[in-house]
């Protein structure tokens, strides 16, 4: 039996570099129940062999885009552009000419949503990886409905 200590992945998936990711990351905002019904469908797709993206939702659009800034999303590019992990938080920081704090932050705020991982090899550098090779936002606006409830955070 395997041992689960690494964010519910098995011990042979404890580098996130080893993990079955999918090649696109759709980053949605949606309610609970969607989200819910999505995760539901990502399943019964799954089981079936369909390929799905990996999906991030949020509650609300104000919520991404207190997370999706223009630099952060220049960060995410930066690590798309990487083949695997970055070196460091440090070089990271350096390539996108920024204060190595300010990226760290991002770095692991990415991390808390899922959205990036953190490698840790031997000498300890924490090395951020983003495994996907397209990001989709899909955010849809509709006009205010005052019968509806806005999504629970």
């Amino acid at each position: 039996m395997s041992d689960f200590d690494h964010g519910g992945w098995p011990d042979k998936y404890s580098d996130p570099r080893e993990r079955p990711h999918p090649d696109v990351l759709r980053v949605t905002v949606e309610s609970f129940d969607e989200a819910f019904e999505d995760t539901l469908d990502a399943v019964d797709a799954a089981a079936e062999g369909e390929a799905r993206p990996a999906v991030v939702s949020f509650a609300t659009v104000g919520e991404l885009r207190k997370i999706l800034t223009d630099r952060r999303i220049e960060l995410l590019q930066t690590l798309m552009d990487i083949d695997g992990a970055a070196e460091s938080i440090s070089a990271l920081a350096e390539a996108l000419d920024r204060d190595y704090k300010t990226v760290h932050d991002d770095v692991t705020r990415f991390a808390t949503y899922g959205i990036v991982f953190i490698v840790e090899d031997d000498d300890h550098a924490k090395r951020p990886y983003l495994p996907y090779e397209r990001i989709r936002l899909d955010v849809e606006l509709t006009g205010s409905d005052t019968s509806e409830e806005p999504a629970a955070a």
